[in-house]
């Protein structure tokens, strides 16, 4: 028994989603010279050395900042799961309250599980209860909101209009940041005079007036309301050229822009294409008419079946600054990227994608804002997502229709090079994991997005990889980019070095859809249950997948999730399933993909009851056993 007589302590650390095992091993290589495992180890000794249980949770900082502890001479971490959590001590000195209270911890819980987890009528139900003002109003508010945005989302507009009402009955604070989409929700519902007066109650925001294009009657309006939305940030106001296109790529400078100064840092901006012959003129006359002039695009044309390159080189021919790369093989946009990168001459390197709309100053705000503050590696501008009718179509968990444009990110080049090496080989999302990485190796706050307002369009698509349903995402990841941003996040705090060599092999594993682009996977073992938390049937599973590293099998995983499900890990996979995802004997099985198994499994004593929206497709030995938007199945009749 350990030290603290507490005959639960091991099973309680090896529970907790805060204790990683192959971290805490790692981090103390005198674990190995004793014959415990981990969890005990920790238990018995390492937490009365104060030691860190897992990249999550500070346990010297705890006590230091709760001297009650310290003088007690409790385990920080036993102390922080029976009570400190409930009482609103932070895990480590930069988590926010862990108490935030109770009733905001379990509307967060609720909010992941609608969103990202694909439950449907279990968190909906719980949410309208809370909006009813039991667990407070501040809670109530949140749940309002969280189903209104949900309802817009699925185009429920009555219903969004409803929730998102209620929300401002509970409390008004939220109308300056929640006016625009309430307007558009309005708009959608036919309901003009409703949105207008929504916009006349609420304050003058760019946001605002990009919702106005909505209800728009002409171009003209609609043009005045974009015009307006740049005004509020200082931006020349744009204009439209005569033609019957879409107005995204009618957008013009109002005023010639004047040659403008060479002078300065050159910019290299990359700008993967493939097949974009039907939007690409637009990315390409936004970029030559930009006032900072001392750039060149890098155009990487991804083995183009159209009229891309031609459309690129004919640009070019004009334009010394434009420089067309052709590649013969397709290698996703991230590919191309690094292809562009090895050939970049500038001091800072930016990206631009070939759908999208940039105003003229935005490589000149970016430049300008990091030659003057040289305290931060880059920066960001803002966006927002739009039709091709100007109207915006996306928004933020937090309703706002301007925010990070990821593309904007511009680093110095030989940052990129020396430092990252370039972009992960996977076909979506590479962007943001580029950008994690940057602040992993300099700080969070590495990167600055200042506060130079709306600079970029961009376009909607359902074709586009972010639009996608398997590859999309919204406000929040689901699917196979949620599985790609734990499994980097994982990466990130474990590797040695974040330096990826291009066209080299992936650092860690990815989902098929984002790597290969394919939709088809084979498993000898598909497994599915709540994994969140090592209880009784995560560790079957851990013995099942002994069995099979032993056997030569190969598993699939399916994360499930439930109403009752213990809060405490969030919606993430437990440290000691992570530790085995290899992307080859274990994978995490994702939305989208078609898995084909010899068996498939349900984790024993586990309560699954509802629907989910985000499954892949299981087939047992050809028989469908799990699809999206039902319940996952129980043991199907299998071999054994």
């Amino acid at each position: 028994m350990g030290p603290d007589g507490d005959p639960d302590a091991v099973g309680r650390v090896r529970r907790s989603a805060l204790f990683d095992g192959d971290w805490y091993a790692r981090a103390y290589p005198d674990v190995a010279r004793l014959p415990l495992d981990p969890a005990t180890h920790y238990a018995w000794i390492g937490a009365y050395l104060a030691r860190d249980p897992g990249p999550h949770f500070a346990a010297r900082a705890y006590l230091a900042s709760n001297p009650d502890v310290a003088a007690a001479g409790l385990d920080p971490l036993t102390h922080y799961l029976t009570a400190g959590r409930a009482e609103g001590r932070a895990a480590h000195p930069g988590a926010g309250s862990a108490r935030a209270p109770a009733a905001l911890r379990r509307l967060k819980h609720l909010r992941d599980l609608l969103e990202t987890g694909g439950l449907d009528a279990g968190p909906r139900a719980a949410l309208a209860e809370m909006a009813k003002g039991g667990a407070g109003p501040e809670a109530a508010a949140g749940a309002a909101e969280a189903l209104g945005l949900m309802a817009l989302h699925r185009g429920e507009v009555s219903e969004a209009r409803t929730w998102l009402a209620r929300r401002q009955d509970i409390s008004g604070e939220a109308l300056a940041r929640l006016a625009p989409v309430m307007a558009i929700a309005a708009a959608q519902d036919g309901d003009r005079a409703a949105a207008e007066a929504m916009a006349a109650r609420a304050p003058h925001s760019p946001a605002l007036h990009l919702a106005r294009i909505w209800w728009a009657r002409t171009e003209a309006e609609a043009l005045s309301s974009l015009n307006a939305a740049l005004g509020l940030a200082g931006h020349a106001p744009v204009a439209l050229a005569e033609g019957a296109g879409a107005l995204m790529d009618r957008l013009i400078p109002a005023a010639p822009g004047g040659k403008g100064s060479e002078d300065g840092p050159l910019v290299s901006v990359l700008m993967a294409a493939h097949d974009s012959a039907a939007t690409i003129e637009t990315a390409l006359r936004a970029l030559e008419v930009q006032s900072w002039r001392a750039f060149e695009l890098l155009v990487i044309d991804d083995a183009s079946s159209d009229a891309t390159p031609d459309i690129v080189a004919a640009h070019a021919a004009r334009d010394p600054r434009i420089r067309l790369i052709r590649l013969a093989q397709n290698q996703g946009a991230y590919g191309a990227r690094n292809a562009g990168l090895a050939e970049a001459r500038g001091r800072f390197v930016t990206l631009h994608d070939a759908d999208d709309w940039s105003h003229p100053d935005r490589l000149r705000l970016q430049v300008e804002y990091l030659l003057g503050n040289p305290g931060y590696v880059g920066c960001l501008s803002q966006q927002a997502r739009c039709l091709p009718d100007l109207r915006p179509c996306r928004w933020t968990g937090t309703g706002a229709l301007i925010f990070e444009n990821m593309t904007s990110l511009m680093l110095p080049t030989d940052l990129v090079r020396d430092c990252l090496g370039g972009w992960d080989a996977v076909r979506v999302s590479a962007d943001s994991e580029l950008l994690r990485r940057v602040r992993q190796l300099f700080g969070e706050s590495a990167v600055s997005m200042p506060e130079i307002g709306l600079l970029a369009l961009q376009r909607a698509s359902g074709a586009s990889a972010t639009g996608a349903g398997a590859t999309g995402m919204d406000w929040f990841y689901y699917g196979a980019r949620r599985e790609y941003y734990e499994a980097q996040l994982h990466h990130h705090a474990r590797a040695l070095h974040l330096w990826y060599r291009p066209g080299g092999a992936r650092a860690f594993p990815a989902p098929a859809r984002l790597c290969s682009g394919g939709a088809e996977v084979t498993c000898d073992r598909v497994y599915a249950g709540l994994m969140t938390v090592r209880d009784a049937g995560v560790e079957i599973l851990l013995g099942w997948l002994a069995e099979d590293r032993a056997a030569g099998r190969t598993a699939g995983l399916v994360p499930l999730y439930d109403l009752a499900m213990p809060e405490e890990a969030g919606l993430s996979l437990h440290p000691s399933l992570r530790a085995l995802v290899d992307g080859a004997a274990v994978r995490v099985l994702c939305h989208g993909e078609v898995v084909r198994c010899v068996r498939y499994r349900r984790l024993p004593g586990q309560a699954v009851t509802e629907a989910h929206r985000y499954l892949p497709v299981v087939l047992e030995n050809d028989r469908q056993v799990m699809a999206p938007g039902e319940v996952p199945a129980e043991d199907a009749a299998g071999t054994p």
